[in-house]
């Protein structure tokens, strides 16, 4: 019984690795995007909603150290773009930006 279960966890273990389509890992944060925007004008939120930013390397392993990075990337564009800021949401993905 002990070495099903070792070979029941290999299986579960090795199927959360591995690569998504764009080659990124699956069990990484590779990539940071503006979800939701409330700029004032439609062009501004069009264009908040096309960023997206690919992290460094592999990524981040943990999700609360993706989100910081993300946080820091959507607070240096909506501080460069615009002079009164307004309300964004953001995710942390696994896969890379889409181009």
């Amino acid at each position: 019984m002990k070495n099903l279960a070792l070979i029941f966890t290999a299986v579960v273990l090795s199927a959360c690795g591995g690569t998504n389509d764009d080659g990124s890992s699956k069990s990484t944060y590779s990539s940071c995007k503006i979800t939701k925007s409330e700029a004032l004008f439609a062009e501004d939120r069009d264009q908040d909603l096309k960023q997206c930013w690919n992290a460094a390397g592999k990524g981040y392993e943990s999700q609360g150290d993706a989100l910081q990075w993300c946080e820091r990337q959507v607070n240096s564009y909506i501080a460069s773009r615009y002079v009164v800021g307004h309300t964004v949401q953001y995710m942390v993905e696994s896969t890379n930006c889409k181009s």
